[in-house]
């Protein structure tokens, strides 16, 4: 059972670190405020059309839209994993000292590995990068709390700022991808309940 946990987090985590490999690469002013929300879309909507998440990374409501607390807390301190891979560059306001952004770079020799994704994986990824290429991560953000997706649900104008965005609201909301159709509530519970036998 824990050997069985451990690869489950492991797994993930190497999705998420290929996933930001991804992101960067095939999307343009990628820093920490537009990565975010591509991370939120890519899971949210994989668990629209299927019931599980991407990355299995917990989203919490802030004023800047969704944020991943965990890789939010890894940006200043990256694990060696993620170092390797990755490096974030503070950049500051000339005249203030201010923190304006963190942008993202690949390390020299970083590759995304395409094989840890499936192929539905790999099509969200694909069409959110293409859609989002050129857009700056506060247009994102307007795009985001415009719309009727979980982060506007639960934030609700400060309310819930930090409060934990459940995944199951992706079934009531907004499609990020209207085209791919929404996992049956029924088929879903399915799952679910096979998951949880053979995790028993």
């Amino acid at each position: 059972m824990a050997e069985l946990q451990n690869h489950r987090v492991t797994h993930h985590r190497e999705k998420l670190l290929h996933a930001i490999l991804f992101f960067i690469s095939h999307t343009r002013f990628c820093h920490t405020l537009k990565l975010f929300k591509l991370l939120n879309f890519l899971d949210f909507e994989h668990y629209r059309q299927t019931g599980k998440s991407v990355t299995d990374m917990p989203y919490r409501a802030l004023a800047q839209g969704p944020v991943p607390m965990a890789l939010y807390g890894e940006v200043d301190n990256p694990k060696p994993d993620m170092g390797r891979l990755v490096s974030f560059m503070p950049i500051h306001d000339d005249l203030t000292g201010e923190l304006k952004r963190r942008d993202i770079k690949a390390r020299v020799g970083a590759t995304f590995n395409k094989r840890l994704f499936s192929k539905r994986e790999l099509e969200i990824m694909d069409r959110l990068a293409e859609f989002f290429k050129d857009t700056p991560g506060n247009d994102m953000s307007n795009f985001s709390h415009g719309r009727k997706l979980p982060w506007t649900k639960i934030f609700r104008k400060g309310a819930g700022n930090k409060e934990l965005i459940p995944y199951e609201l992706a079934l009531e909301c907004d499609p990020i991808i209207g085209s791919m159709p929404t996992i049956d509530k029924d088929e879903l519970e399915y799952r679910r309940n096979l998951f949880a036998d053979l995790q028993s």
